[in-house]
Order: structure tokens, then sequence, then C-alpha cells
């Protein structure tokens, strides 16, 4: 199976796809207490619900979906353009956890603030074609989701994750990446593992320091703050940054461009297993 994706994240709010990877078909739960279980013995006993073809993986900082009903058909619209199946939202702005299921038969899995309060947020979309192949979800907090897809050979877990911003302290840096490390404890050993999301992380590419975790095509020289502690989860988890595998133009690797378009960075970023690596291929 391929897998094919990237983000975008920029002032006028539009995404553009590229480069990602192979991926698995199903997603799964992790944590305990709130697991959301959607039938996984039906979805076993049905074939259907196997996810058999390409799957193409992007993520999206959409700084709001919830102010208005055109938001989510704006949503509807881009992942339906694109043919995109698995996306991560980051910045939905929706307090609580629920879902959605959008214009386009596709399914909207929201995990945001349980005061109300609407700030940060987190959601991952399905397609029509692979929302079937859900297991199971866990709503972890606004910054962070996970999920469970069922593969005909081999499950899929996707975490989609909102880190702090470059300027945050290292306490709630250091509280975020403890989270996110405890998530991934959690997840099934054998499965397939996807991370995506806004990491705020500007990352290196000098690859010879970090084989394995990255290529040499990412858009910066140096890393960021955020940038080295996603390499070190990285690096811990086995985990490879798809977007600097692919060699692009500059102008295409960046996913945020500033309010005057004087400053374009890589922040977002697709991770895969790195034994799995070799199954991403690019958009563009």
């Amino acid at each position: 199976m391929k897998v094919r994706g990237q983000s975008r994240k920029d002032s006028s709010n539009r995404m553009r796809t590229g480069n990602t990877r192979n991926n698995s078909n199903r997603l799964s739960v992790i944590c305990s207490s709130s697991v959301t279980s959607l039938n996984p013995a039906l979805s076993k006993s049905n074939p259907c619900n196997f996810i058999k073809d390409s799957i193409s993986i992007g993520t999206w900082n959409v700084r709001s979906l919830e102010s208005s009903s055109s938001k989510l058909y704006e949503l509807s619209e881009v992942t339906s353009q694109y043919g995109i199946d698995i996306l991560g939202i980051t910045e939905t702005h929706r307090p609580f956890s629920d879902e959605i299921v959008l214009d386009n038969g596709g399914l909207l899995i929201n995990s945001g603030r349980t005061d109300g309060i609407r700030r940060q947020g987190v959601g991952l979309y399905l397609s029509k074609k692979i929302k079937n192949s859900l297991i199971s979800y866990v709503p972890v907090s606004e910054r962070l989701l996970s999920i469970r897809l069922h593969s005909k050979h081999i499950n899929i877990s996707v975490v989609v994750a909102y880190a702090p911003t470059e300027d945050a302290d290292d306490k709630e840096k250091a509280d975020y990446y403890q989270q996110l490390n405890s998530v991934f404890i959690e997840l099934p050993k054998h499965d397939i593992k996807l991370l995506c999301g806004d990491f705020n992380a500007r990352i290196t590419s000098d690859n010879q320091l970090w084989p394995g975790v990255l290529g040499s095509q990412s858009l910066h020289t140096l890393s960021n703050d955020n940038g080295k502690r996603l390499l070190d989860f990285c690096a811990l988890h086995r985990m490879t940054i798809g977007g600097t595998l692919f060699q692009h133009r500059d102008i295409h690797k960046g996913t945020w461009k500033s309010p005057d378009g004087r400053t374009v960075t890589q922040i977002d970023h697709v991770c895969i297993s790195t034994d799995c690596d070799s199954a991403l291929i690019p958009l563009l």
C-alpha cells in the first residue's frame, strides 16, 4: 500500500498536498479510559472495512473550524479536491470531543478543550472511502488525538499533534512531549505508526546526525528548539520525518507563510515508522 500526502499552513488558509508516505489502513485506540470504539468486531468480519488501496495523507492548520458551517464546507471541498483520505487538522478551536459527517461523506473527529474555551483543538478527517476502517479513537487532549485504522495485513495507528509554539516555556514543551510519549507507548506494538500535525518545528537538513530520522531535503539548515525536541522524539520511537525525504523546490517545501509574505517555514510534518518509510511516495 502506498501513502501520499503533506501539509500546508499559510495566510490564505489554503492547503497544498505534498510529500508523504505509505501506510496501512485502520485507525486504532491509544490510552485506556476514554477510548471510543466503533464496533471493531463488525469491522474485522466485513472485508469492505479493510483498506486495500493506496491512501493520501496530509496535515493542515485550519486556524478554526468553529465559527460557521462554511469552514466545514471548505474542509469538505478541499479534501475532495486533493483526494485526501487521512488529514490531521490542528487549531480547530472546537471545544470538547465530537464526530461530524461532512457533505462529501467523510468523517471529522475532534478533540478539544474540556473547559469550553475555543482555543487549540485537533481533529482528524477520514474520507468516505476509508472511514469504515476506523476501529477506535482516543481524544487525548486539545493537543493530541489518536486513532486506529484496520488494514488487511497490518493496522495503522495515527496520532494528530499540535505542539506549543517556539516561544512557549520549557515546562509546557516538556509536559507536551511527555504526554505524546505516553500516547506512543500505548500504541499497539506491531501497527504502522503515523504522526502528523503542526509541531512549530524547523528541522535541520543535516541528516548525517540523524540517520533514519530524516532525509537531506528539509527547507532549513538548522533546527529550532521545537525541531530538536521532535528529532529526539522521532529517534526514540523510530519515526522518520517524511517531508525531508523528497527533493522539491524550496517554494514547495514551506507549510507556513507570514502575513507579509516575507517568511516561509516548514513547521508542519508527517512522520512514519522508519521500518515503513520506503512506502512513502511524493505527490509532487
